[in-house]
């Protein structure tokens, strides 16, 4: 059940308990907010006894520069939350949603998304660093498992990386992020693009030395989605190699001239 409460322009919607929207609005605008986590950074609340992690939304693409983190409607937010409640319902291993959070402009909105805080929990990207070889492949082979289930709940992921998964101190792994996801059929396509989403990711942190993952890592990975799905995704994947690397590679390229600083 959900619940909502209006607050000097920020409309909440509880996903959870409800707390007075006053005590929590100026507990989330107090917040100091922790940069480099994220494309905004996060804010950490501790509201009543709840641990909670607030994250601002920010448009991604070439021109963020420009649209930042201004948006018309608050439907981003409540999409996202809506899909990770989906996907709890469903037995998947999802970050739990609190409530969401619309600041309402004049003619534009400022949008957050509130979940409950995992204590303890490292990102998959950290993991894998830190890992021995035995402990990276069974941690790999779950990444596949775990993708392998979001196909079958109805959710096309268009941004999947390594720092949106986390390990929990018992051994759990979650997912946090899933903005502009969407419930849907998944075809082949719909999965081809969600691993070459994470391929350019892994690509990307190869090349700036912050994670070195080894060809029969990336083999291992795919072929525990082929197995379990009984799609044809290796060779179809090898066939695409080439256009789909130079096609990152000018991405970057542009990044770079625009986000220098």
């Amino acid at each position: 059940m959900t619940s909502e409460e209006h607050y000097r322009g920020f409309q909440i919607t509880y996903y959870s308990e409800h707390i007075p929207a006053s005590l929590f609005i100026e507990k989330m605008l107090r917040a100091p907010i922790l940069q480099n986590v994220g494309r905004g950074g996060i804010r950490i609340l501790d509201v009543e006894g709840n641990k909670l992690v607030c994250r601002k939304y920010f448009h991604g693409g070439l021109f963020r520069v420009f649209t930042r983190d201004v948006f018309i409607t608050g439907k981003r937010a409540t999409q996202e939350a809506e899909i990770m409640l989906h996907l709890k319902d469903s037995g998947f291993p999802v970050i739990t949603p609190f409530a969401t959070i619309t600041e309402v402009g004049t003619l534009m909105k400022r949008l957050y998304l509130c979940t409950f805080m995992e204590e303890g929990a490292v990102s998959l990207l950290e993991h894998l660093k830190r890992s021995e070889k035995r402990v990276r492949l069974r941690a790999i082979k779950r990444f596949a498992e775990l993708l392998w289930r979001l196909e079958q709940a109805g959710v096309y992921h268009p941004d999947l990386h390594l720092r949106n998964v986390v390990l929990t101190g018992d051994g759990r792994m979650l997912f946090l992020d899933f903005d502009k996801a969407l419930r849907k059929p998944i075809a082949q396509k719909d999965v081809e693009s969600m691993f070459w989403r994470l391929a350019r990711y892994v690509a990307k942190m190869e090349r700036q030395g912050a994670l070195p993952v080894y060809p029969y890592e990336k083999m291992l990975f795919v072929r525990v989605y082929e197995r379990l799905s009984k799609r044809p995704l290796a060779e179809t994947l090898q066939k695409q190699m080439k256009t789909k690397n130079l096609l990152h590679r000018i991405g970057w390229f542009f990044e770079s001239l625009l986000y220098r600083a």
